[in-house]
């Protein structure tokens, strides 16, 4: 069938650029660990029951994870971030009222589209996700509880997918996931919900790095995209918009940040597709590794 145009932005562009760059940076990782935790080793096991599935591979997973339980790659990068996928019911073009179905979540193609910094607070909560930060003035999100559920599971709101966003090397010695197409469950979940594609969801990535001095970190992309470095965030692209940069360096901010060289500090990256059209997703690393992490 043929999918109506967006009610805005309707050549609109989803463009994801992760860039981090490091001279002779390396960080010599295992296995997935737990959530919270930094290091090697760990256990590569769902802690849904089901593996971790690549980002190509279709259904619930199977069997005892990437890499197994115990005590990870041996030393060896495993060359893969894991990300959490979680679908919502967005706009249905099946619908009498497109955006409007009395399912959908408010989140998602909200009758509001705009750029709003705030929508997450400055620092994570203590179960390491992003929580509601400007109560007030905010347009494209309906309330803190259902901002909540953004990257925390809830029945009957959100279904979940794990995935693997493999690191592949390029000529300048980058690691690189490069996907621009990235609808990673479509035809799961709710659903394409008459669209082309499944759009209406969340994406969710925790890792870690060492802090050698001299890196920096870039993200172009849309729509919400908040990352935070030890705890605090350092990107906040929040809202509804066309492609927006959000650039860190991390000498300059290691005094706020409270990082040290030498140390290992956690990176986390969470982003939102609210708004139907494209879906592009670059990510680029000069770390040699990050340390994937299992997301309860």
């Amino acid at each position: 069938m043929t999918r109506p145009p967006s009610p805005s932005r309707s050549n609109r562009s989803w463009h994801f650029l992760i860039a981090i760059g490091a001279a002779s940076t390396l960080l010599a990782c295992g296995g997935p660990v737990p959530y919270g935790q930094s290091g090697t080793g760990g256990s590569g096991v769902n802690p849904n029951g089901g593996g971790v599935i690549p980002l190509s591979t279709s259904g619930a997973g199977a069997g005892s994870g990437s890499t197994g339980a115990g005590g990870g790659g041996g030393g060896n990068c495993p060359n893969y971030v894991i990300a959490v996928i979680r679908d919502f019911r967005g706009w249905d073009s099946s619908a009498s009222d497109p955006g409007g179905a009395a399912t959908k979540h408010p989140d998602f193609e909200p009758a509001v589209k705009t750029a709003e910094k705030g929508i997450a607070a400055s620092t994570l909560g203590t179960d390491q996700k992003p929580v509601f930060g400007n109560t007030a003035g905010i347009q494209t999100v309906q309330s803190a509880d259902t901002f909540s559920q953004w990257y925390r599971d809830t029945d009957g709101v959100n279904m979940r997918f794990e995935i693997q966003l493999p690191l592949t090397p390029d000529a300048s010695g980058s690691m690189v996931f490069n996907n621009q197409a990235f609808f990673p469950i479509d035809n799961q979940g709710f659903g394409n919900q008459g669209q082309t594609h499944n759009y209406s969801f969340t994406t969710e990535i925790h890792t870690t790095f060492v802090y050698k001095g001299g890196e920096t970190f870039s993200f172009i992309g849309d729509d919400d995209v908040f990352v935070y470095v030890n705890n605090q965030q350092v990107i906040d692209l929040g809202g509804i918009h066309n492609a927006q940069t959000g650039t860190v360096n991390f000498d300059q901010q290691a005094a706020s940040l409270g990082i040290t060289v030498g140390q290992t500090y956690p990176m986390d990256i969470f982003h939102a597709e609210r708004h139907i059209v494209e879906s592009h997703f670059r990510m680029q690393t000069k770390f040699e590794c990050l340390t994937p992490i299992v997301i309860p």
